[in-house]
């Protein structure tokens, strides 16, 4: 006769079980990270994926960056980028850089490049 006892889970089993999760969920969330060739400087470069390419009026330069973006300046590159009206200096631990990115956005892997960058 059965007792009807459900077995129980090891704890080693739960982190075990845990980790997979993490890894299938970091993994789903890496997605929307993207390599797209600009024209204008002949590169490949990490971007999100409704980067375009547009001239950024502070350097001349052609650079991919989403719609209506403008010239800012990071304060930690002194350097100018193209980035959204509401872009901030964030950090990136796996560059060591700050980039201009929105508070919102994500930092994910490129999975083509194996390149960490923030994404919209």
């Amino acid at each position: 006769m059965t007792s009807g006892i459900v077995p129980i889970v090891g704890a080693a089993n739960v982190i075990r079980i845990a980790v997979a999760m993490g890894l299938v969920v970091g993994f789903a969330a890496t997605a929307q990270a993207e390599t797209k060739y600009n024209p204008y400087t002949k590169t490949w470069e990490d971007v999100s994926p409704d980067a375009v390419p547009q001239i950024n009026p502070m350097t001349g330069k052609w650079e991919l960056a989403p719609p209506n973006a403008q010239p800012k300046l990071n304060p930690y590159t002194n350097k100018y980028e193209m980035a959204p009206q509401n872009a901030v200096p964030r950090f990136n631990p796996y560059t060591r850089q700050y980039e201009m990115a929105p508070p919102d956005a994500r930092l994910e892997l490129n999975t083509q490049t194996g390149t960490w960058h923030y994404v919209r």
